[in-house]
């Protein structure tokens, strides 16, 4: 159960030679092998041919590898270790390690929300001796697991843990030099979210109101901020979609904007201290252990995608204070806006932070003889802005997702990167990792 709703600030303790910047550069994140940390979204075993060719993957790897790239980013949840029995996750691991990368695994589906209808939840209880709480939406239907509750907390704490215990020696897991040792690094969830706006079972709406009197103390108070009307906070109710209209507030019309960004709120700082709970049992048996997470978007990111993504999953910032670090899944290079709220959140927190730029082929598949940037302008800029903001450089995706992703074809007729397109893309990463790597020496 949730114990309370306070957020906690980590420090690094990471050092590096000065940077060639225009701003003073961030400290940057190195591997136990002193490499900084240049990392790439990569999925070995959900399309073909990655998931049926050994000798696809490690290919990929290795080019990847000798491109300058050191790190994998890969969904290894555990709804994916229990097809087959961790195989698909151990191959992973045995490729990476053969082509010399290291893995940083998210080890489960936004906060387990992924459990459905199906036997997973028996085999939950089966494997850690839990019964996951499901909890309901605005309408009152049954949604998602509840993050905060204890079977959950429980459960993504004891995956972690066996999670390490197979790979942390013989595996490829990403090891970083932290505050003068060497330790292991794993994140609890991928993409920080309460998955849905999901939370609205009466135990949940209960602490909301808990929330509301911390943070108001009274319904007059409440209803300055709300508009008025409010009769008693004890009477409020996150059901009700007239004070709490989450489709308006995204459109811009909402009545009572404020109501709904407070349990937006709300729900971050739930879901941030149910992970610092999850990492306080991990650490209880791997005391050594680096958790990271990652936001979807940068943080406060105009992007109209991004602005959607945090009202409907209540992705606010608080969300990431439980992390050591955090992977920002980049839409762009950051406006000044943007710049500002990064540094202001993650610059009091000392918390480092690695961007992850997506890889749209509409903007990176052409080529400088088509128009297209110059693949030295492109490593200044995204090099530089890695550099000055970041601790660390990514890109999202090498494979994944259809609007993002460098590779062509691999026989999904929905892949849309062309041949030319990836040949142009695989040179600008390039361009982009060596500035980078340069810039960081």
């Amino acid at each position: 159960m949730l114990r309370s709703l306070g957020s906690v600030v980590l420090a690094s303790g990471l050092s590096c030679l000065p940077l060639a910047s225009a701003q003073p550069p961030q400290s940057c994140l190195r591997l136990a092998n002193g490499e900084p940390l240049v990392a790439v979204y990569f999925f070995p075993h959900w399309w073909d041919p990655w998931k049926s060719s050994d000798e696809k993957v490690l290919a990929d790897m290795r080019m990847l590898r000798e491109m300058g790239i050191n790190t994998l980013l890969i969904d290894h949840e555990w709804s994916q270790m229990i097809d087959g029995n961790w195989r698909l996750l151990d191959r992973s691991h045995r490729l990476a390690k053969e082509a010399g990368l290291s893995i940083l695994p998210w080890l489960s589906a936004k906060t387990w929300s992924d459990m459905g209808d199906g036997n997973r939840p028996a085999l939950v209880k089966e494997q850690y001796g839990v019964d996951l709480p499901f909890g309901v939406n605005q309408k009152g239907e049954r949604s998602v697991v509840q993050p905060w509750a204890e079977a959950t907390i429980k459960a993504g704490a004891a995956y972690a843990a066996q999670y390490l215990a197979r790979y942390e020696k013989e595996g490829a897991l990403l090891h970083l030099r932290w505050e003068g040792k060497v330790r292991p690094v794993v994140a609890l969830t991928v993409e920080l979210a309460w998955a849905g706006p999901s939370s609205f079972d009466e135990a949940t709406n209960a602490m909301f109101r808990e929330w509301l009197r911390k943070h108001y103390g009274t319904i007059e108070a409440a209803n300055l901020a709300w508009g008025p009307g409010l009769k008693s906070l004890e009477e409020i109710d996150p059901r009700d979609q007239a004070v709490f209209d989450y489709d308006a507030h995204l459109a811009g019309t909402a009545k009572r904007p404020q109501a709904v960004e407070d349990h937006i709120e709300f729900r971050a700082e739930v879901v941030n201290e149910a992970l610092e709970q999850q990492k306080e049992l991990l650490r209880a048996s791997w005391p050594e252990a680096l958790i990271a997470s990652e936001f979807p978007y940068q943080i406060a990111a105009e992007h109209p995608h991004a602005r959607a993504y945090r009202i409907a999953y209540g992705a606010n910032p608080v969300m990431g204070d439980h992390a050591d670090l955090l992977v920002l899944r980049m839409t762009g290079l950051m406006s000044d806006g943007e710049k500002k709220a990064l540094r202001e959140y993650a610059g009091p927190r000392r918390k480092p932070v690695v961007l992850a730029y997506r890889t749209y082929p509409s903007v990176w598949g052409q080529g400088p003889e088509n128009g297209g940037e110059a693949f030295e302008e492109s490593a200044r800029r995204y090099a530089g802005e890695a550099a000055e903001f970041g601790n660390g450089l990514g890109f999202y995706s090498y494979n994944e997702m259809v609007d993002v992703h460098v590779v062509a074809g691999g026989g999904v007729e929905s892949m849309m990167v062309s041949e030319e397109q990836s040949r142009v893309m695989l040179e600008r990463l390039r361009a982009i990792v060596e500035g980078y790597r340069s810039e960081a020496r």
